[in-house]
């Protein structure tokens, strides 16, 4: 990891490991949970904000032509300090010099039929025995199953 300032170091160790390669920080929000009840695992939804960065060499710069950002995609990602973390990753777009075709870098962002990263997928898998498919993790149980906070494991 080359020298950088110390928030980004610590960005390396929160964020799953591909990101901050391909990635730039860019907001971070801290919103509280509609209606909280007692029993909910989390109170407030950490969403971090990343856009793709610009890695064209400079062939490509002279073929592919910014065209904007797609869609933000939605990542879960393993709580942090007793927050749902959610990553909203946007990708780059580009245009051929010709203008008829749209490029975009095919990034593989989340564990395959889930919104999960892959290491939270794994992590599940374990603790759970399986990968919730579309279940919310802010709640108090996952697909039926009830989820342990951090004070009760």
């Amino acid at each position: 990891m080359p020298e950088q300032s110390p928030y980004i170091s610590l960005l390396y160790y929160i964020l799953p490991s591909f990101i901050l390669d391909s990635f730039e920080l860019v907001n971070v929000e801290d919103k509280p949970v509609d209606n909280p009840t007692p029993e909910l695992l989390y109170p407030s939804v950490l969403h971090i904000y990343l856009d793709e960065r610009d890695n064209r060499t400079k062939e490509q710069s002279q073929i592919f032509k910014p065209n904007g950002f797609t869609e933000a995609t939605q990542v879960q990602d393993f709580p942090i300090r007793d927050r749902k973390t959610v990553l909203h990753i946007r990708r780059r777009r580009y245009i051929d010099s010709n203008g008829k075709s749209v490029i975009i870098n095919n990034f593989n962002l989340s564990a395959q039929g889930t919104r999960y990263s892959d290491e939270f997928a794994d992590f599940l898998k374990e603790i759970l025995g399986y990968i919730p498919r579309d279940g919310e993790i802010c709640g108090t149980t996952v697909d039926g199953k009830r989820v342990k906070t951090g004070k009760e494991l």
